[in-house]
């Protein structure tokens, strides 16, 4: 068992994301909700939690300052960013600040999960973070691939993150970049990327009711009939179809929360 902060100024989201958390034993045995940046720092220094989820703003100041102020406390809890946006300097801003993890909603349970996962202690090594793409145990990974994963998960918006971008952010080579994802998960980081894009644009058809022109723009496609065209190389189905056969089966692949 252990104990949660989830820290956002508003309510919808905070009960949004407590839906979401794991039940029965696998679930946390506290949860403390935090409305304000002032607010989630009491908390945090009362329960001294093992993991929150923390809004990238809350009010005037930012998730990023919290997880800063709570390390120098001397807090050892786990930290991830939760935003309406991503982009590889948002990213690389909360890694910084020491976050274990950034998650862009709508957040799925998935994910909630994966991370609880990876960051508690007593995790089974078997089970915790899985990649969704490569199937394999990020624990398995370097640590710089894991790095160049989190900013691919959550890049997707246009123009999408790049081997350049990642480099350029994380100031490196991205020869050097690319020849290390490519040995430890046998991807380019390109066909990755686009596995990310397809994923997530399967999960936002299947769990909500955005047009597909939308989605196309949420996942990085400045042109629908690219997204279209894409979709359908990977699937086998167009947008409409995938989403038309989920609504048939009565909605059963839904996989995302709107928050």
């Amino acid at each position: 068992m252990y104990r949660l902060l989830i820290a956002d100024g508003s309510a919808a989201v905070r009960a949004g994301i407590r839906a979401l958390l794991p039940k029965g034993g696998s679930g946390p045995d506290t949860v403390a909700e935090a409305d304000s940046f002032e607010a989630a720092v009491d908390l945090a220094l009362d329960i001294r939690p093992h993991a929150a989820l923390v809004a990238r703003q809350l009010g005037d100041r930012t998730g990023n300052e919290l997880i800063r102020l709570l390390r120098s406390a001397g807090l050892e809890t786990a930290f991830c960013v939760v935003s309406d946006g991503g982009g590889t300097e948002r990213i690389l801003q909360a890694m910084r600040a020491g976050a274990s993890d950034f998650l862009l909603t709508p957040v799925d349970a998935g994910e909630v999960t994966a991370f609880l996962d990876r960051v508690l202690p007593g995790a089974p090594a078997e089970d915790a973070g899985v990649d969704p793409i490569l199937h394999v145990d990020r624990a398995r990974l370097s640590g710089l691939t894991n790095k160049i994963l989190l900013l691919a998960h959550n890049g997707m918006e246009h123009p999408p993150v790049s081997l350049t971008s990642i480099a350029a952010g994380l100031h490196m080579n991205s020869k050097y970049l690319g020849r290390v994802f490519l040995r430890d998960t046998g991807m380019k980081l390109s066909e990755y990327m686009t596995a990310c894009r397809m994923e997530q644009a399967r999960r936002l058809l299947a769990g909500t009711q955005e047009k597909i022109s939308v989605i196309a723009r949420t996942v990085g496609y400045s042109q629908p009939n690219r997204f279209y065209v894409h979709f359908k190389a990977y699937f086998g189905v167009s947008p409409g179809e995938l989403r038309r056969e989920n609504q048939a089966r009565g909605g059963n692949d839904e996989i995302s929360a709107q928050l």
